[in-house]
């Protein structure tokens, strides 16, 4: 009985000490497997002691709140599981030797060189591996999206079709790197349209006067054959609040620059997706962005050629303090288009945007309204859970 309630203590205390040292990470939110939409509902610590982040879940998927199928493992396997030691999902796992690290979770942005390729290309609901070595002066990353799915069985599976691969070296006053990647999707027989295979490319900057100087260039080969290539070449500030980066591009017939970013897979579901799409172009592009911690942050990205053709993309995030015993509000927006301005509409067809206002419950928690623009009018949705939802 006194060994019984020993055992009890023992694990109440470190469960104690574990939620004091960790931030308690909650979600509900909305999942699409195939043709079937899930609610999420997850909740659970994530923690840092030393090189080592640790982070789980209490994770579970349901088909309808009252009638529908309700699972515990992941239900995009072949058996979706109903044992509850499936609801245990690793949200983090990492450690970093110095020489040598690796980490799985969230997926974060990936950006390679100066983003002339690879963009900020982030899948927001895949867990991927990412690993990594540093050796004096080189550097090189892989990144894995696979996912632990059941823990019962230890069964994983592809959580995102997009693998990639950096190493980086300095070299004498500059920074070398070389990368690439291969979307999985490409590969299917079964494929839609003609899709992207390969993306491939290699940057080198130097520092002059605290701004970033340099060239990038790229393939991009498509699964008919097609083999696209493109060059940009400019100037790169960080300076805190201020961000930039402007300069001249060359694209090929079959390249698009900034094609793997947060919109390719919007770009990938569209029916005339190939490299017939893109043509020739030479142009220009200015980004810049605007920090102002912790009020929030603003970016905004125009391309365009010596056409008239334009490309306007946007991402802004404010955080209004607490008033009057609230907690505050936070204000999202997201803006892509590629025909600004058109026929003196600032939004049609080729518009994607969304507008997210969230009211924080309580640290990483969040119960707002989603705007969406689609089919030429706005929907709205509400949602409770974390900023995945933004």
């Amino acid at each position: 009985m006194v060994k019984h309630a020993f055992k009890a203590v023992l694990a109440l205390v470190l469960l104690f000490a574990t939620l004091s040292f960790a931030d308690f990470y909650l979600n509900v939110g909305t999942l699409q497997v195939g043709n079937e939409n899930y609610m999420v509902y997850e909740f659970g610590p994530e923690f840092t002691v030393g090189p080592l982040t640790l982070g789980f879940t209490l994770t579970t998927y349901a088909t309808d709140l009252t009638t529908g199928s309700f699972y515990f493992g992941y239900p995009g396997s072949s058996a979706p599981s109903t044992n509850i030691l499936d609801g245990i999902n690793i949200t983090a796992l990492g450690l970093d030797l110095g020489n040598v690290w690796f980490r799985y979770g969230r997926m974060r942005p990936i950006t390679y060189g100066m983003g002339f390729v690879f963009s900020g290309y982030s899948s927001p609901n895949a867990r991927t591996f990412d690993v990594g070595i540093r050796m004096g002066m080189l550097s090189a990353f892989a990144h894995i999206p696979y996912q632990l799915v059941q823990l019962s069985t230890f069964t994983f599976t592809q959580s995102d079709p997009v693998y990639t691969a950096v190493v980086s070296s300095k070299v004498s006053l500059f920074e070398l790197s070389v990368f690439g990647g291969v979307d999985m999707d490409g590969l299917k027989e079964d494929a839609i349209a003609t899709p992207l295979t390969y993306a491939a490319g290699v940057s080198l900057t130097t520092n002059v006067l605290g701004f970033s100087v340099g060239a990038e260039a790229g393939a991009q080969m498509w699964k008919d054959g097609t083999v696209g290539y493109g060059a940009f070449g400019g100037v790169f500030g960080d300076f805190g609040m201020l961000q930039f980066v402007a300069g001249p591009f060359y694209a090929s017939d079959g390249f698009k620059p900034w094609l793997i970013s947060k919109n390719y897979g919007f770009e990938k579901s569209q029916p005339d997706f190939g490299p017939d799409k893109y043509k020739l172009d030479l142009g220009y592009i200015a980004n810049l962005a605007l920090t102002f911690s912790p009020y929030g942050k603003v970016a905004v990205l125009l391309k365009g050629n010596f056409e008239g053709n334009l490309t306007l993309s946007g991402e802004g995030l404010i955080n209004i303090p607490a008033i009057g015993g609230t907690n505050g509000l936070v204000l999202y927006g997201y803006l892509y288009d590629e025909t600004p301005f058109e026929g003196g509409q600032f939004f049609d067809n080729n518009t994607l945007a969304r507008l997210t206002i969230a009211y924080p419950v309580f640290s990483g928690f969040y119960a707002g309204i989603k705007y969406s623009w689609e089919d030429s009018q706005w929907k709205q949705t509400a949602f409770v859970g974390g900023t995945a939802n933004f």
